[in-house]
């Protein structure tokens, strides 16, 4: 086991790049930053950490990563200054941040990625991973192939790209743009802006919030198409269009309830 320290109380910028294992963010009220890293025992030496200028980098260098064959991979937790931004770059490593980000960019290959609060953007890609946001405060996008897809409450535009993963997001406050193949995509409950989600053969369901005008726009080849609204529900400003598309799932759009979760 490897540790550092860094002085300093200001938010900092973080990049973390590894193969595998495990990676652990927390952004807390802290007047010093600290690097642990475990495991990955033929590895440990080679990894290179350093901070200059309020950034703190961690990486493992790609040509001795042969060396894990065989070998669990880096287990590597960071506590940093509340606000603090973060860049995850990893292949099979699941990534996990708590506290309050600043930013967060986050690039595996069949990792998990979880998050607490990021206020600014965040980007995150991966094939096999699933992806689990509480709250993001700016905008959000995610592409997955079978990873699995859930946003608790979203303040800000949020696109998702999926192929066979579920897209669950509970509380939109702006506009969302949802494409999966054959995955379920659901919006709990959203109030303005522009929602358009396209599926294949995975059923689509969107929650309008009570006493908004919507602008419903539906399309399904051959699956069901069912809206639970009436027409005189709002208060006849219209300031949601909702679009969806299908081929064979089925369509379905409802008032939210007053305490839509994801």
């Amino acid at each position: 086991m490897s540790n550092w320290e860094f002085p300093g109380s200001d938010p900092i910028d973080i990049l973390i790049d590894v193969a595998a294992g495990s990676i652990a963010v927390s952004a807390e009220a802290a007047d010093v930053t600290t690097v642990r890293l475990e495991g990955g025992a033929p590895l440990l030496p080679e990894v290179k950490v350093s901070f200059t200028d309020g950034r703190l980098e961690i990486i493992e260098p790609r040509g001795s990563r042969g060396l894990l064959r065989g070998h669990a991979g880096l287990q590597v937790t960071v506590t940093a200054p509340a606000g603090s931004s973060c860049e995850v770059r990893a292949a099979s490593a699941d990534v996990s941040c708590l506290g309050r980000l600043g930013r967060l960019q986050a690039k595996t290959a069949s990792g998990d990625v979880t998050a607490g609060s990021v206020a600014g953007p965040l980007v995150i890609k991966t094939a096999s991973g699933d992806v689990w946001l509480e709250r993001t405060g700016d905008t959000v996008q995610v592409n997955t192939a079978s990873g699995d897809v859930q946003l608790r409450q979203a303040d800000s535009d949020v696109s998702v790209q999926t192929a066979s993963g579920d897209v669950v997001i509970g509380v939109a406050a702006a506009s969302v743009r949802v494409e999966t193949a054959s995955g379920d995509a659901r919006v709990g409950s959203v109030s303005a802006g522009e929602i358009s989600m396209g599926a294949v053969s995975g059923d689509i369901e969107v929650g309008v919030a009570f006493g908004v005008g919507v602008y419903l726009d539906l399309s399904s080849l051959t699956g069901s198409i069912r809206s639970e609204l009436d027409e005189t529900d709002g208060d006849g400003d219209v300031r949601l269009q909702v679009s969806c598309r299908t081929v064979t799932g089925g369509i379905r759009i409802t008032r939210a309830s007053q305490a839509a979760v994801a």
